[in-house]
């Protein structure tokens, strides 16, 4: 038994020996069997996109100055109507050249806004007719009504006589205008309180309107400027009636009472 152990120290000694000077290669570990563990399946974990947002370069923007809105002043324009039509019985005028003393050298018309609503009086009291003053119109010698600067030369209660083959009676009315006024002028008329219409000028069927501008007749006497034209105011049937006569800047009402 001893000899067996000391045969085994002298084995071990020799060869710790030979180790020690043999290979300094390590032997190989041993293989320690592992334990198979079960296989778990890769996952792959996305990452949420990113969203990048482009930052633009912000071009700076250019200081308007403020504007202060300026409101400007209502424009008075003249009320003007339209060209009616002809009341029955009546021609429509038409223009300057409807004038019997135009003698074909007249052309054109008034301008529109000549042409406003007609705004004759009432009746006064009781349903009595009011006739404008008599007046003095451009030192004519005659009676003439109307405040100016057109005047009618006519009382102003009016004789009328009837015209041959026609249904309307008539007079005859010379209109002037003092040398202050040398614009256009447009006279239109009507009943007072009723629907009886004014006509003008000397035809079996007189116009709806009279339109006057150049006057190539004056009287002796005039004071220089001054304008007239002669010419016939034409009713159905006596009562109260009256004229508006408008101009570039006045328009006035005449009121006179026809007898027959």
């Amino acid at each position: 038994m001893r000899r067996w152990r000391l045969r085994l120290t002298l084995l071990l000694a020799g060869a710790l020996l030979t180790a020690g000077c043999g290979s300094s290669t390590t032997p190989p570990a041993a293989s320690v069997p592992v334990a198979a563990t079960p296989s778990t399946p890769s996952v792959t974990t996305m990452a949420p996109p990113t969203t990048t947002t482009a930052t633009t370069p912000t071009t700076p923007r250019k200081t308007t100055p403020a504007i202060t809105a300026t409101t400007a002043p209502p424009v008075t324009t003249p009320q003007t109507t339209p060209t009616p039509a002809a009341p029955p019985g009546l021609s429509a005028a038409a223009g300057y050249a409807s004038y019997d003393d135009c003698q074909g050298t007249c052309s054109g018309s008034v301008p529109s806004s000549l042409r406003r609503p007609l705004h004759l009086p009432s009746p006064g009291p009781g349903g009595s007719c009011q006739p404008s003053h008599v007046t003095s119109a451009a030192d004519y010698a005659g009676p003439a009504i109307g405040a100016g600067p057109v005047y009618a030369v006519q009382p102003s209660s009016l004789p009328v006589t009837s015209f041959i083959d026609s249904t309307w009676n008539g007079a005859n009315v010379t209109w002037a205008a003092a040398p202050s006024y040398t614009g256009p002028v447009l006279i239109r008329g009507g009943e007072v309180g009723g629907s009886g219409s004014v006509g003008f000028g000397e035809g079996h069927v007189p116009e709806d309107e009279l339109q006057l501008i150049t006057s190539s007749t004056q009287s002796g006497g005039e004071p220089a400027g001054a304008r007239e034209w002669p010419s016939f105011t034409r009713i159905r049937s006596a009562g109260c009636y009256a004229y508006q006569v408008d101009g570039t800047n006045f328009s006035e009402v005449i009121v006179f009472q026809a007898t027959g």
